[in-house]
């Protein structure tokens, strides 16, 4: 708190400097009169003083220089009644010059006591006073009470002068106003200034204009948007730099606007626009308005903080193990593929890794730092498959959460979308999701509002797509919208170098140490069929590690192999049992065995190897 005190003569700045230590008020005491003090007070200003100080005309002179508050330490009637006392010491002939106009009664004061007073004030310099100080005397006045002016120039005609001087009352009462201003100056500047801050870094966009359509206020959220300078902007009419604006409506009007969508220079915005009613009279319109693009993000981080699902990937192509040749190429087409947003279809045996290519095509991609989400179509119930897909609106169905709830599309905003065994959509479920690739956008269960989503789609599939289209299990424009990238995952039969990098890879998963491979048991791990695929090979690298210490590692392979055996005879004495029962030519018993083989193995390429002819001659079998 700074405090200036300036004094038009040395008297006053001595009874201010002892006045200020009575009362414990810090004041910097400065002398100068008239221009003199004005100079003063505007380097004062600049040095960072809070408060200026002053009396008389150098009061107002200071008052109109700077803009600090000034305080008028006031000459009360109690000041004059104490100089008029001194007065008549020399003369019942008085005349009384100041120049701000005083509570203060002529005529009863005159006969109080019983003295003849010429009064004058309010003159506006020093020439002037001086004239009034001439005029006292041609009436008679042999004393003069007035400023610093007025008694050095009545003793300069030769006449008495006697200073009107501030009493202590008088300085404490000014001290303690002053300091109460600073306080609430000082309160008023911090609310200001918090308030400009809170406009200033708002998200939303502010324009404030005044009853005449003139902008006063244009945040720096505002000049984002609108693609305007504030410099450009403010003290103009809004219209000449906005010109779809319908802020002279509400003026006009005096009737609010909310949540209006208005297109500025390709941006669409929603957009408040409130009148500013002083006594029922439009004093000026605040508007406030948002990217409608920036609302949609804000509404997904929102949400995305309230939903507890882990919208997050792990895996990257590191986790993709492999040194093969099938492998390398495998994951330099998905590289290729991450960098754009198209679809992608992964088919491939289950337990060949489809979820952990997904999560490294996403984490690859520019996508990386937005949500993945993964549902399994078949794992869910069609009936509650819809409302994860989709999301469902408050009250929709018996059951529905309050509030609602967001669906994975909306979740992943940004983001990616796994959707595992696609194949096992229901039909009724495939023309939404067909409708949400085409036109990017949902409409949650029911509610009519749509809602755009920008989410990459990558599916997945261990059945035969076209075949299920030729049975009409499967839509073929869905197969066509998400057959647009192409990958196919490997068995590991198909990949057996990368036997020995996965063994231990799986290995420093569970106990990070090395377990050594000798070549036996190399050559029966590559010899084995891997029905399982890397899932199951992880599965025996689990059991291996817990086992190790105690059973050794080729008992274990074999214990491993001896079940996998016992499924497969099992298989094959169902089979047998098959062809007995049903005998009949001998292009009926193929066909017999070709339709029931291949409800087991589900996968024409298996079925193929496993019969021993080609993929093109089961084709043409089944046909």
């Amino acid at each position: 708190m700074k405090i200036a005190f300036i004094s038009p003569y040395k008297e006053l700045k001595n009874l201010v400097n002892k006045t200020s230590k009575e009362v414990g008020i810090d004041v910097d005491v400065f002398i100068g009169t008239f221009k003199d003090g004005a100079t003063i007070a505007k380097k004062l200003e600049k040095e960072g003083y809070n408060i200026i100080i002053s009396r008389g005309a150098t009061f107002y002179n200071i008052q109109e220089v700077v803009k600090i508050p000034v305080v008028n330490c006031d000459i009360t009637s109690f000041d004059i009644i104490y100089a008029l006392t001194d007065a008549v010491k020399y003369s019942r002939k008085i005349g009384l010059i100041i120049y701000e106009k005083v509570a203060f009664n002529k005529s009863d004061i005159s006969k109080i006591l019983g003295i003849d007073l010429t009064y004058r004030t309010s003159y506006k310099n020093l020439n002037e006073a001086k004239e009034m100080v001439e005029e006292a005397k041609k009436k008679g006045s042999e004393v003069i009470i007035g400023g610093i002016t007025s008694k050095n120039y009545a003793e300069k005609i030769g006449l008495k002068g006697i200073l009107i001087e501030n009493s202590p009352e008088t300085i404490s009462y000014v001290l303690k106003k002053a300091k109460e201003m600073v306080i609430a100056t000082n309160k008023e500047m911090i609310e200001k200034e918090r308030l400009n801050h809170i406009l200033k870094f708002s998200h939303e966009g502010i324009i404030v204009t005044d009853e005449k359509g003139i902008v006063t206020f244009f945040n720096p959220s505002a000049e984002k948007i609108m693609k305007i300078k504030y410099k450009e902007i403010i003290g103009k009419r809004v219209d000449e730099y906005i010109p779809t604006t319908e802020l002279y409506k509400v003026i006009k009007t005096g009737k609010p606007q909310l949540g209006k969508v208005q297109r500025i220079k390709n941006t669409k915005i929603l957009t408040n626009r409130i009148p500013i009613l002083i006594n029922n009279v439009v004093q000026g319109v605040v508007a406030t308005f948002q990217d409608i693009n920036k609302i949609q993000d804000y509404e997904f981080k929102i949400r995305k903080e309230l939903s507890h699902k882990g919208l997050t990937s792990k895996y990257t192509f590191k986790n993709y193990v492999g040194e093969s040749v099938k492998t390398k190429e495998l994951i330099s087409k998905a590289k290729i593929y991450a960098k754009s947003s198209s679809t992608i279809l992964i088919s491939g045996e289950s337990g060949t890794g489809k979820e952990i290519l997904a999560q490294s095509i996403h984490n690859y991609s520019k996508r990386s730092k937005n949500p993945f989400l993964a549902i399994n179509c078949s794992s869910i119930a069609e009936n509650l498959l819809e409302s994860e897909l989709f999301g469902y609106e408050e009250g929709s169905f018996t059951g529905a959460v309050k509030g609602g709830k967001m669906g994975v599309f909306e979740l992943a905003h940004k983001g990616t979308i796994f959707l595992d065994e696609i194949g096992s959509m229901p039909l009724n479920l495939q023309s939404s999701l067909l409708r949400t690739l085409q036109e990017k956008e949902v409409r949650r269960i029911g509610s009519d509002r749509i809602i755009k989503v920008d989410v990459r789609v990558i599916a997945a599939t261990n059945n035969d797509l076209i075949e299920e289209v030729e049975k009409n299990r499967f839509r073929k424009d869905l197969f066509y919208r998400l057959n647009v990238l192409k990958l196919n995952t490997y068995p590991l039969r198909e990949r057996i170098e990368d036997i020995n990098s996965l063994f231990q890879y799986f290995v420093n998963i569970h106990m990070n140490k090395n377990i050594s491979i000798d070549k036996k048991l190399e050559g029966q791990l590559k010899n084995y069929h891997w029905p399982g695929n890397v899932r199951e090979l992880g599965n025996f690298v689990e059991r291996v590690v817990l086992l190790n210490d105690t059973v050794d590692i080729h008992e274990i392979f074999d214990e491993f192999i001896k079940e996998g055996e016992s499924k497969n005879i099992q298989t094959d004495e169902t089979n047998r049992d098959i062809i007995k029962i049903n005998r009949g030519t001998l292009e009926d018993m193929e066909k017999e065995i070709i339709k029931k083989l291949y409800r087991e193995y589900k996968n024409k390429t298996m079925l193929a190897e496993n019969l021993g002819i080609s993929r093109t001659t089961l084709w043409k079998k089944m046909k």
